[in-house]
């Protein structure tokens, strides 16, 4: 699947615009993405990364509302703080509201396995346990996947997209919910793109202006 090249060159600014010099190295990063809806600003999404003894540390935050005629027909917010040891997930904590509907998922991993709490179930898992970690590549050579948002576990597919770029690559990840693309710079994300099931592309730009 290629990507046309108008958005291709969307996305090749965006990556001259965002990636400076003093990015890498730091113990911090932070992504700060444009949530858009056929183009249509609905709200953001923060992602904030750092090292903590040892540790890996994810903290997100996302804010959405879609109004018709001054009346809002969707209010999202979700929060989800996941602490990742050894390349695995060790903790996860999410709390998401979507209108009036609440999702909680509360999860964390011992010796053997791994246990994740959710206000409709227990469950435990086996074995490395990766999230859609967008902000890690590794995520991408999963086959199976943690909803942050329900806790349960979707299996997935990823394959490459055509992007005539040496420096932007992109993925098509196949999921429960319906196909993701995802978008890097020098393995850096920059970009995601998926469409909903009332057929609108739900789009994540990275925020120039922070």
């Amino acid at each position: 699947m290629k990507i046309p090249s108008n958005l291709l060159s969307f996305l090749l600014v965006l990556m001259i615009s965002t990636l400076s010099p003093g990015l890498y190295g730091q113990e911090t990063e932070e992504w700060n993405f444009n949530v858009t809806v056929d183009g249509n600003l609905i709200g953001k999404h923060q992602f904030k990364k750092k090292q903590e003894a040892g540790l890996t540390i994810v903290t997100s935050n996302a804010k959405f509302d879609v109004k018709i005629l001054f009346v809002n027909i969707l209010k999202y917010r979700h929060e989800n703080r996941e602490v990742w040891e050894d390349g695995c997930l060790s903790k996860i904590e999410s709390t998401t509201r979507s209108n009036k509907k609440k999702f909680k998922v509360s999860g964390s991993k011992d010796k053997e396995n791994f246990s994740i709490d959710t206000l409709a179930e227990n469950a435990i898992h086996q074995g490395c346990l990766y999230t859609f970690a967008y902000w890690n590549p590794d995520f991408l050579l999963q086959d199976r996947l943690v909803n942050s948002q329900t806790g349960e576990i979707e299996e997935v597919t990823v394959s490459r997209l055509d992007t005539d770029s040496n420096s932007l690559t992109g993925y098509l990840v196949n999921a429960k919910e319906g196909p993701i693309k995802v978008w890097y710079a020098d393995k850096t994300w920059i970009g995601l793109e998926s469409t909903l099931k009332n057929g609108r592309t739900l789009r994540y730009e990275i925020d120039i202006q922070t």
